[in-house]
Parts: C-alpha cells; structure tokens; sequence
C-alpha cells in the first residue's frame, strides 16, 4: 500500500494510522414492512490524512482543521455511502418514552442502548496516491490519485445523527470493521456536533506471508471491539453526576496499537491513563 507521507513496506504502511473525516448524511428512513427493523440510506464524505510512523497509537493526535474549511485539507478524498439498520440482538430494553423524565432516569442505566450497524461499500470511493509513476523516475508532483472501494466495510454506531449527549459520551463513540485489497482494517473513532465522523483506520496481519501472525483483532465481533475501546476510553465521573466522559480520542487506545496485546482475562483494562479533568471531546 503507498500513499504520500508512506514508502512501500509492509511494516510502514501497517505503522500508519490513515484517520478519516467528514460529513455523514442520512437520508429518509425506510420502513421494512417484513421486518420490525428501518432502513436508513446514509453518505459519508470528506477527507482522510495518514499519520505516519505511530506503531504506538497513543502518538495520533487529532487531525487538525481549518475552522473555515469544511474538510481536513487533503489531496485524498472520500465519499462513500450504504444504508444503516438497528441491530436488535445488541440493543437492549425498552425503548425511551417521549413523556419520560430524564432528570430522573439512572444514569448507569444502560436498558436503552441502542446500536446501529452501518454498512458503507457503495458510492464513489476513496482517492489514494498512486505512486507506480514515481517508482519509475516520475514527477511527484503529477502523481495521480486512484480510486479505492472497500469489500466489506460494517460501523458500528450508537445514533445516526449528533445527539449532543454530554452526560454519557459513549454515544460519541463508532468503531468499524473491514476488508479490502490491501488486507483486513479496523476503525476507531468519534462522531461531533454537525454529525462529522472522525475515524482512525489501522490495518492488521491476516498472516497472508504464513508466518502464524494473524491479528487477533480480525475475529473480533464490532461489540467486542467496542467493549475494548469503551474500557479504556470512558470515564466515569466521580462526583455522584454519573456522567461518563471521553478521557482520550479513541483511536489512542491500546486496542489501536500496531501489535496488539490482548490482556489476561482477570485484568482490567481501564485506569491505565491518568484522569483527565476535561473531556477529550471538548
């Protein structure tokens, strides 16, 4: 895999972490009268920028962007769309009541959540350098960028549109799985107000070179791989508010590292960092 700011081994471009943001739009719900379930087309549009040389993913800061620009200024574009379903098997309870009184609602009460799986394999794609003429005395400057389609691209997300819910930010939370030409990737990340995705996509050995280095992360299901990630990444406040921040941007957990390490089962793996007084989504 080659990119810009990347050269061609295996081991620099799986070091990168390539963090994609962007608008999500939805479009209108369709009801499937076969099923309790609602379909609801979705596009996501906009940049994407490789942070190179971050084995150790606690090192990927946050992209940074133009307060006047809609995108992260890139030569590397995306736009790729799909439609998202509610997955009853991981929502749990009964579903909010317009009349209930929130400020009484526990907190710690998870009887609501509610999860939506995302597939995005349609639209145009996404741009990549491709660097075959350079490798060939060519001018950098005149490379040209290709199109890329994922095989198999499935996000979890807890809502579709920005909630604002500053009292429980795991909704901010999105994790992804997927495939394509150049192997097996997960993503972490967050959604902010304007519903703008920020994911950070790491690639993973599937032990296609035969040296039994396959990635323990390829069989994990998106719930596990949210789990993962709410472990390290959410807080809960102790103040008696209850309310659960974000200590860190997702993608800088451990669960991002290039060689992961999956932990005994008796550990526990929250409280590795320091407690951050803010929010890391502020």
């Amino acid at each position: 895999m080659t990119d810009t700011d990347t050269d061609t081994s295996s081991t620099s471009w799986r070091d990168t972490l390539y963090i994609w943001d962007g608008i999500v739009s939805c479009g209108i719900p369709d009801p499937d009268t076969k099923k309790t379930s609602t379909t609801t087309p979705l596009s996501w549009e906009g940049t994407w920028v490789p942070v190179t040389n971050v084995p150790d993913a606690t090192n990927a800061e946050v992209p940074k962007r133009n307060a006047f620009k809609e995108f992260v200024d890139s030569d590397c574009k995306f736009l790729i769309s799909g439609t998202a379903v509610e997955d009853e098997s991981l929502s749990k309870g009964n579903r909010k009541k317009k009349d209930q009184d929130e400020e009484k609602k526990d907190d710690n009460d998870d009887e609501d959540e509610r999860f939506f799986i995302a597939k995005l394999t349609q639209g145009e794609g996404w741009d990549m350098k491709d660097d075959e003429e350079n490798e060939n005395g060519g001018n950098a400057e005149s490379t040209k960028t290709k199109k890329y389609q994922d095989e198999t691209h499935d996000v979890l997300v807890k809502t579709l549109r920005w909630s604002g819910n500053q009292r429980d930010q795991r909704e901010f939370l999105i994790v992804a799985k997927g495939k394509n030409e150049f192997g097996p990737f997960i993503s972490v990340g967050w959604q902010r107000p304007g519903c703008r995705w920020t994911l950070a996509r790491r690639y993973l050995s599937d032990d296609a070179d035969g040296k039994d280095n396959k990635d323990p992360r390829i069989s994990w299901s998106l719930m596990e791989l949210h789990q993962a990630v709410v472990s390290e990444t959410i807080e809960v406040m102790k103040d008696g508010s209850g309310q659960k921040i974000l200590k860190i941007p997702p993608w800088q957990s451990s669960t991002m590292h290039v060689d992961y390490q999956e932990p005994p089962k008796d550990s526990h793996m929250g409280g590795r960092r320091k407690r951050q007084k803010k929010s890391a989504a502020e």
